[in-house]
Parts: C-alpha cells; structure tokens; sequence
C-alpha cells in the first residue's frame, strides 16, 4: 500500500533507514551535519519517535562528532522529550553546544516542565525568562518541517486497512498516494462531512491541474459538496463556492453578480467552527499517523477554504476597470464584507485573507480610514508572526510541545500569535 509518494512505515525509517546513505570515509572537517537528516529522519525527530535515537548516535560517533552540535542538540531535545534528563544533560555539556542559548532553553525548559501543567507555558514562559533570545537563524536548530502546510506521513503500521473514519481523512492528506484512487472516489462521494469535503477540494486545489488525483476526485468533491449543501448553502463560504463555479473563471463581474453577491455577504463563513473538526480528524488519525495533532490541524486549516477568498479577490481585480465608478465601489464594499466574515474567524490564515480582501475593497470605497485600519493590522499580524519565529518554536523538535499546541493554536491563532508578541497571555 506504501507507494512513491512518501507514506512511508515508522519502522522502515526506523530501521533501514536510519543507517543507509551514511559515508564514514568523507572527512569530518567537510561533514555537513545536516546532510544525513532526511526529511523522513527529521520527522522522526520531530515526532519524538525512538527511532531516531539509532541515527543520532551513528551521526555522533568520532570522527565526526565535534562538528555535529545540531544531532547533539537534537538528541538532548529527544532526551527531554522522553523525560531522560541525565542523559539530556550530558549532552549539553559537550563543548560544541554548551554554552548557547539553545541549550540554555532546553534546561530552563527541563526545570519548569516538571512544575508546569504543559507543555507550551514551560516553554514560552522559559524563552521569555531568558529575555526572549532570537532563534529564526539559529545555526543548531533544524528548518522548521512542521510549517503549516508541510506534511510527511508516517504511519505505524504499513499494513493497517485505510478504511472507515480514516480513509477520507488520509486521502485527504496524501491524495496521490499510490493504490488510493482505487477506493477514494466512492468514500467521497459517500461522504457526510462538509469540512472534511471541503479541506479535500482545498487539498486537491494545491495540485496541479494535469494529476490524476485532482482530475478524479475534484469533480466528485464538487458533486457531494453540491448535494449536501443545497441551492440555497447556509454559509458564506459555500455559497461563494457555488457563486464562482457558476461563472466561467475568466469572466468579468458585471452588475448581475454584484446583485447576486450582495445577499451572501452577510453570511458567516463557515460552520462548524475550526476547533471540533479538528479534534474529530484528531481521534481518527491518532492510530494511523505519528504526529495526528498537526495533520489533523492541516486538515482543519483546509477546511476554512480560504482559496475562495483569493479567488474571489482575483476575478475583481480583473473586473474593475470594466465596472463604473458606482459599482467599483459596490464591489469594494462588497470585498469588505467578505473580509469581515473572514476577520471574525479565529486563524491567522483567514485574518490575512480577510484583511487583503478589506485592503483591496476599501480601495475601490475609495474610504481612507477602513484602508489604513486594515493595513496597520495587516503590520501588527506581520509583527506577531516574526514574534513567533524569533521563539523558534515550529523549528524546536518537541513533538509533546507541537501536539499539545495545536488545539489552543486552532481555536484562536490571533491570540497565540500576540502572546508571543507580548500582547497578552499564552492561552
């Protein structure tokens, strides 16, 4: 069932792999001490799996072993992670990772997690105890493979049937995995889960137009979506999907479908909310995949369909030189309204795209003051995000602290962000 496209065994990567592609004649002042960490290996760090114990200690055997303070540095995050901390610590005490500020991290983190109720407040509450030190370019952490919108499946067991509660959810997660397209059609078009369709169509949406992934279950996405929600959908977010796959890409608005527009407007965006979706994908992913927090969480970021946002932003840009001036600015007003929906949702994704739809609308008012309130939140969102980078937290591979975070996270991402910031407190 595991096929090219990178569903790959926890124990093949455990196993196998873990020692294959290692050259113990080249040179240790030439060593690279990321050359050996594959993406799978680090998603086996990043999950706190043991299984990476087997390459970090091959990585820290002599010759090379001085020049690898990012394996030293990554053992004693999975020493933490096991609650090993002799072992954590001994790793710390080597020269090459001693006296940093990483390492600094990690044992202020080691002292408050066995005080603190989780995982997170430990560690936010240490990096600002140590003055909030700046880890976006750290030279000992590994690039962040947990971005929002990375994923490298590994499942436990090569051989569990992907069936029931997991089959759409994994189809979802790795479309072109190979064998999938044989059941995938008819688990989509069985479907009862509109979020669940809807993070799929988004899926499928990242694809390109030629696959044969998106080609197959696009359509029936589209058929079951159509069929649940009705002609008359109960939410903004499916209503403007049924308005723009009613217009040929390329046509321009005109005053029909402005007036067509206009009842959607004050629709919310979408129901349910992100945070049950994201614990239902949870449970059902939790038995299949390392790391169900964060693939339930891409699932969950899918669902908000904010593609419908750009897209609906794209045909007005290329409509507004057709329109009058009166319905330019009805349409401006129209794009506010839509970003507002947006704005009212809870993740950084669909503030972002509510507040370009607001930038772009209040243009076409031709109202200042709308403008420059969106564009001065617009900064304090790019402040808070830098904020988050300078913690290094998605580049920390602390699996306990990514899984733990990722619910607080979806149910309100504009107030993680601002903690970080120092907005406020770390929910």
């Amino acid at each position: 069932m595991l096929g090219a496209l990178g569903l790959v065994s926890v124990a093949a990567v455990g196993s196998q792999l873990a020692l294959d592609g290692f050259d113990e004649g080249k040179p240790s002042a030439d060593e690279n001490p990321w050359e050996d960490l594959s993406q799978q290996r680090l998603w086996l760090c990043f999950a706190g799996h043991p299984g990476a114990y087997s390459f970090l200690d091959r990585m820290l055997r002599p010759p090379i072993h001085r020049t690898n303070a990012p394996a030293r540095l990554i053992r004693a995050c999975l020493h933490l992670e096991h609650g090993s901390l002799d072992a954590m610590r001994r790793d710390l005490g080597w020269p090459e990772v001693k006296h940093t500020q990483e390492a600094a991290l990690l044992l202020a983190l080691a002292e408050r997690r066995a005080r603190s109720p989780d995982w997170r407040h430990a560690f936010f509450e240490s990096w600002v105890e140590l003055g909030r030190p700046d880890f976006s370019k750290s030279p000992l952490l590994p690039e962040p493979v947990m971005k929002d919108e990375n994923l490298v499946p590994l499942v436990h067991d090569e051989k569990m049937p992907l069936a029931g509660p997991q089959g759409l959810p994994m189809l979802t997660v790795v479309p072109e995995q190979d064998d999938f397209l044989e059941w995938g059609p008819g688990e989509v078009r069985i479907s009862d889960s509109v979020p669940l369709l809807m993070a799929l169509r988004e899926r499928l949406l990242l694809l390109g137009a030629e696959t044969p992934a998106r080609q197959q279950l696009l359509p029936a996405a589209e058929a079951r979506l159509t069929q649940l929600t009705g002609p008359t959908p109960s939410t903004l977010q499916l209503a403007l999907r049924v308005f723009l796959a009613e217009r040929p890409p390329e046509a321009l608005f005109q005053r029909r479908d402005l007036e067509a527009l206009e009842p959607l407007v004050s629709l919310e965006w979408k129901q349910p909310s992100s945070e049950p979706f994201f614990r239902e994908m949870r449970e059902s992913l939790k038995d299949v995949l390392l790391l169900p927090g964060h693939h339930a969480f891409l699932l969950a970021t899918w669902a908000q369909g904010v593609s419908l946002g750009k897209e609906l932003q794209r045909r007005a840009r290329a409509s507004a030189a057709h329109l009058n001036e009166n319905e330019r600015r009805w349409m401006g007003r129209l794009l506010w309204e839509v970003g507002t929906r947006l704005r009212e949702q809870h993740s950084r994704l669909e503030l972002e795209r509510g507040l370009l739809l607001q930038v772009y609308g209040s243009e076409l008012t031709g109202h200042s003051p709308t403008r420059m309130e969106s564009i001065d939140l617009w900064v304090d969102l790019g402040r808070w995000e830098e904020a988050l980078k300078r913690s290094g937290f998605k580049r920390w591979p602390l699996a306990s602290l990514h899984e733990e975070s990722c619910e607080p996270r979806m149910r309100d991402e504009h107030t993680w962000l601002k903690a970080f910031a120092g907005k406020n407190e770390l929910p």
